[in-house]
């Protein structure tokens, strides 16, 4: 389609003509004292080492603080840069042996594939999660934090926040896209009659970290759990333990309920239906669904042995307003924190550390919490970064571990805040590059983690031609 551009009279012509010769003037005559100076780059005081080839399309680049900000020791900044057009290269998320059980980044890594030509070339840990008590009849089994989905399974419900969602990446073809994410989730009875379906994977009653919906009302601050005495909670084929029976957290009223219990195969159908709950093990394929309270009795009414139950899942993306379908492409990892939104630090993001200690200057408070971040550069590759000590856990505030990613040597245009603290690992082949923290029978060791962000052996054909 053509464009006509509409044609100015003599007089509007000239006065533009002039108006742009005031403004070129005026630049040239501006005098250089009243520009503004530059900002300092947070990384003025980081070296930055040779980049390591791990394989073609992953390089890992160690920055080396040589100033140590209030600190004994200097903290060690890892960039590890994906580019699936210099390789063959992918970019997914994955747990262990089971989606209950807790491992070190090193044995989630070493279970993605038997093939060892295909080990992934890197990883760092996933996202946050909260251990379940090992209560009565129950494993010590792990709970996702926000909505978290592995090959479009999904393992937990998203944050409910007020409706606006939570903070999440949605890994799929390679390339992560951060954005705020809910679910919606319901059973249907096969005459058509639904009801919501409050989580997955974790007992109901207790709720970890984030409300779900309405109904859940805060127990404890910390860790933050919720509780809800009505909830219906299905456990997926890779739950991999006994399911939770009654009386998991003490703590928590709604744990103790009996329930109702309902065991559902490959196809949707029912086999077996019970009063009571727990100690059963999820068929393959399938699914195990738990009610309490009105939960139960909703399972109790329409769902029995040979009938059919249909779970309808949507996984929302709330930035967008659009829905994100759930297909064997999709992966998703959880957060409450995105560190940066279109190269800016997000306004809402809180300044927040949970160990602190006193630094050299003995007055200061300095955050020794170490980080993890999930991210894309101005290059449009996928980013995996981890900030610790050289030796031990330390790392920074929020806010400032934000302004440090944001730095303009690194290029990093949006960033997400992954599990820290102790949980905080990178892993390129079978080396570790981040040191032990967490203390096991008085020996440093890794901390067993919910999942992992791992590049790969794969790619979608963005790899180099010979």
């Amino acid at each position: 389609m053509r464009v006509t551009r509409p044609h100015l009279p003599m007089k509007s012509r000239t006065w533009v003509a002039a108006a742009a010769a005031l403004g070129a003037a005026l630049a040239l005559t501006t005098s250089s004292s009243g520009a503004a100076e530059p900002a300092t780059s947070p990384l003025a005081a980081w070296t930055a080492g040779t980049p390591v080839t791990v394989a073609a399309g992953v390089t890992r680049t160690t920055w080396t603080e040589t100033t140590p900000d209030n600190r004994a020791k200097a903290r060690a900044l890892q960039i590890v840069e994906i580019d699936p057009v210099a390789g063959a290269v992918t970019l997914e998320s994955a747990f262990g042996a089971n989606d209950s059980l807790a491992e070190t980044l090193t044995e989630q890594l070493a279970k993605v594939t038997p093939v060892t030509t295909r080990h992934p070339w890197a990883g760092v840990n996933g996202g946050l999660f909260q251990r379940e008590p090992a209560g009565a009849g129950a494993e010590s089994t792990i709970v996702h934090t926000s909505v978290t989905a592995t090959d479009g399974v999904l393992h937990s419900a998203g944050c409910w926040s007020g409706g606006k969602g939570s903070s999440g990446a949605v890994i799929q073809y390679g390339l992560p896209y951060i954005t705020k994410l809910s679910t919606r989730l319901n059973l249907v009875a096969p005459s058509g009659t639904t009801v919501r379906i409050d989580d997955f994977n974790r007992a109901p009653g207790r709720v970890p970290h984030c409300a779900r919906d309405t109904d859940d009302v805060l127990v404890t601050a910390s860790p933050p759990v919720y509780t809800d005495p009505s909830e219906i909670v299905v456990f997926t084929h890779d739950y991999g333990a006994p399911v939770p029976a009654p009386g998991t957290d003490p703590g928590v009223a709604a744990t103790m309920d009996e329930g109702f219990e309902v065991v559902v195969d490959a196809n949707g159908v029912v086999t077996r239906t019970r009063e009571g709950r727990g100690g059963t093990l999820v068929p393959a394929g399938g699914r195990v669904i738990q009610g309490i309270g009105t939960g139960a009795q909703w399972l109790r009414d329409h769902l029995v042995p040979g009938s059919t139950a249909t779970i309808d899942q949507k996984l929302h993306d709330v930035t967008m307003k659009r829905d994100i379908p759930l297909d064997a492409s999709v992966d998703v990892v959880s957060s409450f924190h995105q560190l940066l939104r279109h190269g800016d630090i997000p306004a809402e993001l809180p300044n927040s550390c949970s160990g602190t200690e006193t630094g050299t200057d003995g007055t200061t408070l300095i955050c020794t919490d170490s980080r993890t971040a999930l991210g894309t550069n101005v290059r449009g590759r996928p980013v995996l970064v981890t900030l610790t000590g050289q030796d031990n856990e330390d790392g920074d505030y929020l806010q400032s571990f934000a302004a440090l990613l944001n730095s303009p040597e690194l290029g990093i245009v949006d960033a997400l805040n992954l599990d820290g603290g102790g949980s905080t690992t990178l892993q390129t082949g079978t080396q570790v590059h981040t040191p032990p923290t967490d203390l096991k029978d008085g020996t440093r060791v890794h901390r067993e983690v919910a999942d992992t962000v791992y590049t790969g052996v794969g790619g979608y054909g963005l790899y180099v031609k010979p």
